[in-house]
This record gives structure tokens, C-alpha cells and sequence, in this order.
């Protein structure tokens, strides 16, 4: 099985999400971001190709366009456009699979976009988890349209206690319709997930899951058909705590400036370090007032300190004793991060990432 991290390097290694509009057609339970048909929220066609545009510059490498569901998005063609100039750019889109028409199949592959589609498992449950009866038929005929277009598709699914048994039929499923990869997402306490956390996995319901995907990852290999989970485990953030956002050295892949790896813009257009739900308390400032390159200079002029001393803060308190294999992080943090107050007298001290990674930050002050 592979161990997916959500940030799996590309030639440049930084990531950029971007949330195009808050606007989604379907009100999923499980939804972090609260998507539905009646927000309003939309970052302005301007802001979007003007960050795209920096992404070489800031060493961005990996782009991701979401919402809300993305196909609503009234210039998502301009965008996609935009993003192909880019050299070196891995543009991948996520979406439900309800909307895609043929001019979207002829866009994504004119455009080499790779496309994320959630599917959470068989008609019944996955109809009954979006709130919407024919989301499940309606996703399929727009996988099973990009798939024979030659586009690769990654069914990511949202694996609760509902639908912890489907897993085999879930991946049999999404091989049979020409996706690429199946990557599982363990129910996170988030957005309108925070009104079914009862359904959390426990820690053994997620051995489980981490041994049953292990040999749906085993069985598919020969066939070309990958599975993984989306996540990082606690063994990898004990000996990388980069990966948790802590370990500032000279070794560390860094992107965004050598220490943010990741940049998330919100529909409303609020730019975050790192996590989507992060509180906005932490933010860089507002896509509309700055380029990027601006608000990460600026950030790391005023602002990363206190984040960085936040993130130091949670991995001394929770990584230590976390029971379960698989580490919720950006959950972990986005709890936290409404709450948390700084002791400006107390020091963390993290473990060496691969003993090549200082303890003492370094910064960048000027932009790549």
C-alpha cells in the first residue's frame, strides 16, 4: 500500500490549493468546507491568474483547483489555460463527477489536468452521504467519461463507520471504471463533519483499514491500479517532523520560501499557511490586497514566528502519545488553532529530520 502524503513532490515542490467559490450542488455530510448551492463566496477571475502565475516564482509545482465544486466556477476554462503555460506545473482538480460534460473531458485533456473525484461507496450509501439522490449514477457517467478519454482519475473516498465494509467493492468499482488510483480519507472532525464525528474511525477500525487497503494495494499492483491513503502516519512525523510543520533546517524540502510547503487560498480569499481550516488568526492576508510573493515575505516578517511556535506547540502535545498509526494533522491543528495562546517562555524541541535539519529556523527573507 502506498502511504500517501498530500503532498507528494513534484519537480518544484511547492503546492498551491486553490478554492475557487464556496458555491457547490450538493451538501455532503461530510463536507470540511460547508460547500452548497447557496454560497456565494468567489475569489475574482484577476486574483486567480495572478497567483497562478507566481507559482514558478514561489516554487510551486503542484496546483490544486477546488471549491465548492470547481465546474461551477465561471471562468474555470481561463484558468486551466493559465495554469498549462506554466512549465512543470501538475495541475489536478477535485470534484464530485456530477457535472463533467464533454466540453470539460476535451478541456481536462487539452490541459493535462489529472482530476481527484470522491466517491464514498455503492449507490445507496453514497446517494444518502451527498444528500442528493442520483449523485452516485450521475459521478460514475463522468468518471467513465474522462477515464475513456485517456484522463487519469483518482476516486478519493471518505471512509467513515458507515462504510468501513465496502472498501473491497469500493476498489473493484473504481478499477472497473478506468480510474487510476483509489486513495482512502479516514472521516475528519471538520465543516459539516463535526455533526457526524460519531462515526469516526477508532483506532482499531483504522488498523483495520490501514491492513485492507495494504492488501488491495498488494492485489492490484499487477493491473497497473494503485490504492493509498490520504494522510500521513505517526511513524513518518517522529522521524520527519517537517511533515508536521516543525522542523526548520537547511535539509528540509522546502517550497514556498524553504519552509511553507503548502499555500491555501479560501473562496473568500483568505490565504493560509499549510492547513485549509486552519483559523484565520494565522493567515497571510488577503489575496486581493498583495501578490502572493508580497504576503509570504510579509508573513515571514510578521506572522510565521507565532505559527511556527503553534505547530511546535501541538506536535510536543499530541505526537508523543497519539494511539493510532494515522495522524489527522491538519485536523489536529485546525482544532487547535482557535484556541491556542503562546508561552513566549517556553522552547520546543524537535527531533532532526534525517539528521540534516537545524533546529534554529532560517528564513528567506526576500522572495524566489
Amino acid at each position: 500500500m502506498e502511504q500517501t502524503e498530500e503532498y507528494a513532490p513534484a519537480k518544484r515542490s511547492g503546492t498551491l490549493m486553490l478554492h475557487l467559490l464556496g458555491r457547490c450542488n450538493l451538501t455532503c455530510k461530510h463536507c470540511y468546507m460547508e460547500g452548497s448551492p447557496t454560497r456565494r463566496e468567489q475569489i475574482p477571475i484577476e486574483f486567480v491568474l495572478r497567483a497562478v502565475a507566481e507559482c514558478e516564482q514561489l516554487d510551486i509545482g503542484t496546483l490544486y483547483l477546488t471549491g465548492g465544486e470547481p465546474l461551477l466556477y465561471p471562468e474555470l476554462d481561463e484558468v486551466l489555460r493559465a495554469a498549462e503555460e506554466i512549465q512543470g506545473l501538475q495541475i489536478t482538480l477535485c470534484t464530485n463527477g456530477m457535472l463533467v460534460a464533454p466540453r470539460h473531458v476535451s478541456l481536462f485533456c487539452q490541459s493535462g489536468v489529472h482530476v481527484n473525484v470522491s466517491i464514498d461507496g455503492d449507490l445507496t450509501f453514497h446517494d444518502h452521504f451527498r444528500n442528493k439522490p442520483g449523485a452516485f449514477r450521475a459521478s460514475e457517467a463522468g468518471v467513465r467519461a474522462m477515464a475513456e478519454a485517456g484522463i487519469p482519475v483518482t476516486i478519493v473516498s471518505t471512509i467513515s463507520q458507515g462504510n468501513l465494509d465496502s472498501l473491497p467493492n469500493l476498489a473493484q468499482w473504481a478499477w472497473r471504471t478506468g480510474a487510476v488510483e483509489l486513495r482512502i480519507q479516514p472521516l475528519l472532525n471538520l465543516g459539516r463533519g463535526t455533526a457526524i464525528s460519531d462515526q469516526c474511525l477508532t483506532t482499531k477500525q483504522t488498523d483495520r483499514l490501514l491492513l485492507e487497503l495494504s492488501d488491495l494495494a498488494n492485489q492490484f499492483r499487477s493491473q497497473g491500479f494503485r490504492c493509498g491513503l490520504v494522510g500521513v502516519s505517526r511513524r513518518f512525523l517522529q522521524a520527519h517532523p517537517c511533515g508536521a510543520y516543525v522542523c526548520n533546517g537547511t535539509g528540509c524540502h522546502r517550497g514556498v520560501e524553504k519552509e511553507i510547503k503548502k499555500l491555501v487560498i479560501r473562496e473568500d480569499g483568505t490565504v493560509l499557511p499549510e492547513a485549509t481550516n486552519l483559523s484565520h488568526r494565522f493567515a497571510l492576508g488577503k489575496i486581493g490586497d498583495a501578490p502572493l510573493c508580497s504576503l509570504v515575505k510579509r508573513f515571514f516578517e510578521d506572522g510565521y514566528t507565532r505559527f511556527d511556535q503553534f505547530c511546535r506547540d501541538c506536535y510536543q502535545e499530541v505526537i508523543p502519545t497519539w494511539p493510532s498509526a494515522v495522524v489527522p494533522w491538519d485536523q489536529i491543528l485546525a482544532e487547535r488553532s482557535h484556541d491556542w495562546r503562546p508561552q513566549s517562555d517556553k522552547r520546543i524541541v524537535v527531533p532532526m529530520c534525517g539528521n540534516t535539519c537545524a533546529l534554529e529556523r532560517t528564513v528567506a527573507k526576500d522572495c524566489l
